[in-house]
């Protein structure tokens, strides 16, 4: 940067996200995975049709003596009362029964617009019942809780553990989010201006770690990315430069509150860090293992600096 000044970094009175959970929260969790149940069908082999059971049907309908096409149709499944059913068609099956052969007389009526052509016409039908039967919705009984969640036993237990599983994803979200906010509220008492030339090259290099991760985790070409999104590549380009922005200002402030503060990392998490490292990477030269280890001990700095200023600007 050619100029940096750290402002006032503690104190800011950050307002930090709300993390609890609400009950509607855990009702939706819960909705959502009722919507991956198979749903439950009931025959009903004696009972009448009711409103709302689903029937399949042989129907013909006749207009003077004649068979109309669009009237005709086997095994035809819907749900009973519907809108798109003909009125008439499920009023005259309320009360039957699976295996009754249902007569009537009708007039279409001008409300369905995919029997425009028939509006005003006299329709004599024959319609057999073939099945009828109910659709339920599953239920998060207690087999069906064990065969998610095999340790929990009871829907007020499984509830508590979707509460904690939104809690903890909600915190992690969170996190980020308040590291954002307070970065961004710290920025603002900054002075700084970019090295447009090193921004630049931030911004390329952003650019081709893009591409190349597109590449190699989701094999998509950058072309077809930016079809996708409908930006021209200079676009891309602009949105990587803002970012390298934000990246650059954001390690500026950290390392400038690690000055001031005078942070540390301990010898035992140098060498922890290191033996982490060298474990993921035991097959690289040494040399490469030291360069990476200085990394990671800014890295880890950089986190120290973070949470300390999470915990001195964000509003208890």
């Amino acid at each position: 940067m050619k100029l940096f000044e750290l402002g006032q970094y503690k104190g800011l009175n950050v307002e930090r996200f709300d993390i609890s959970v609400k009950e509607d929260e855990v009702n939706e969790a819960i909705d959502h995975i009722l919507k991956t149940l198979e749903e439950i069908r009931i025959e009903k082999n004696d009972d009448p049709i009711e409103t709302g059971d689903y029937v399949v049907v042989n129907v013909e309908g006749v207009e003077n003596g004649m068979p109309v096409p669009k009237l005709i149709e086997n095994n035809l499944q819907f749900r009973v009362g519907d809108d798109n059913v003909l009125s008439d068609l499920s009023m005259n099956l309320l009360g039957k029964n699976m295996g009754d052969t249902v007569i009537f007389d009708t007039c279409i009526q001008p409300v369905s617009l995919e029997f425009q052509a028939l509006w005003g016409c006299y329709i004599h039908f024959t319609v057999e019942i073939l099945a009828v039967f109910m659709i339920k919705k599953p239920e998060l009984t207690e087999r069906i809780i064990q065969e998610i969640e095999p340790n929990v036993k009871t829907l007020q237990e499984f509830k508590k553990t979707l509460e904690d599983q939104i809690w903890q994803e909600k915190r992690s979200r969170a996190h980020v989010a308040n590291i954002n906010e307070v970065i961004g509220t710290l920025a603002g008492q900054c002075k700084y201006e970019f090295d447009q030339e090193i921004l630049n090259q931030a911004a390329e290099e952003l650019y081709r770690n893009f591409s190349w991760e597109l590449k190699k985790h989701h094999n998509t070409e950058l072309i077809v990315y930016l079809i996708q999104r409908k930006i021209s590549a200079d676009e891309l380009l602009t949105e990587c430069k803002e970012e390298a922005a934000r990246k650059i200002l954001r390690e500026k402030i950290l390392d400038a509150v690690i000055q001031a503060e005078g942070i540390k990392v301990t010898a035992e998490e140098i060498n922890y860090l290191k033996e982490k490292w060298i474990g993921k990477h035991k097959n690289e030269q040494a040399v490469d293992l030291v360069v990476d280890a200085v990394v990671l001990e800014t890295q880890c700095l950089r986190n120290k600096a973070m949470n300390f200023l999470l915990d001195v600007n964000l509003v208890r």
